[in-house]
């Protein structure tokens, strides 16, 4: 027998489900209605209002739920093989592999950064900067970037952040064109990056 909280947080996801399970099917988030999310989710629309307080609030929740579990693997490639090699390696791979995995969820985010609600565009720019500072942190033991200010190592995290993000929606919609897509997209942006490197490595502000 599943206790009450148990009961509670399966209901709360299958509702995350249904709303990414919509988006992925096409939707845009900003037009889905909290409705047709319990219809979708086989509750009442009263079920809905138990667990979130509208839309907005759902999305907030699948943006830290994806933000919090994308960074946990992200960062354990990064230790697993060094911060150099695993970015350019094992942090691609990983990230366009999560991307596949999870497309409705990126469906929603790529939506919700310029289309959602301010509050929800806000909440994706939180969950990059949080990557940035963990790469600013890691680029700072970096030995042949030690001197870099720290204005630098920000602005080369953002960089790095921004590529690969700003690429997500590539990897949606072509992953499925052909057998090699991800070993191309994956060696094309080993590229990209370690053009960022080779440029941080000499790149002085002043």
């Amino acid at each position: 027998m599943l206790s009450r909280e148990e009961k509670k947080s399966l209901t709360r996801q299958s509702l995350i489900d249904a709303a990414l399970s919509i988006v992925g099917a096409g939707s845009n988030f900003a037009s889905v209605s909290l409705r047709e999310v319990a219809k979708n989710a086989g509750l009442v629309p009263t079920s809905f209002y138990r667990h979130f307080t509208d839309m907005e609030e759902l999305g907030l929740n699948v943006v830290d739920d994806l933000g919090l579990v994308l960074r946990k693997m992200m960062r354990a490639a990064r230790q697993k093989d060094g911060y150099k090699k695993g970015l350019l390696h094992s942090s691609i791979e990983v990230y366009v592999d999560f991307v596949c995995q999870h497309k409705s969820h990126f469906y929603f985010m790529s939506q919700c950064r310029t289309g959602g609600t301010p509050v929800l565009r806000q909440a994706i720019r939180n969950e990059l900067k949080y990557f940035e500072n963990e790469l600013s942190s890691d680029i700072r033991s970096v030995p042949f970037l030690s001197e870099m200010s720290s204005q630098d190592r920000e602005m080369m995290s953002q960089l790095i952040v921004s590529t690969v993000f700003d690429a997500t929606i590539d990897i949606l919609d072509l992953s499925d064109s052909s057998a090699n897509y991800q070993n191309e997209f994956i060696e094309s942006m080993k590229k990209k990056l370690r053009m960022i490197w080779l440029g941080g490595s000499v790149w002085r502000s002043k």
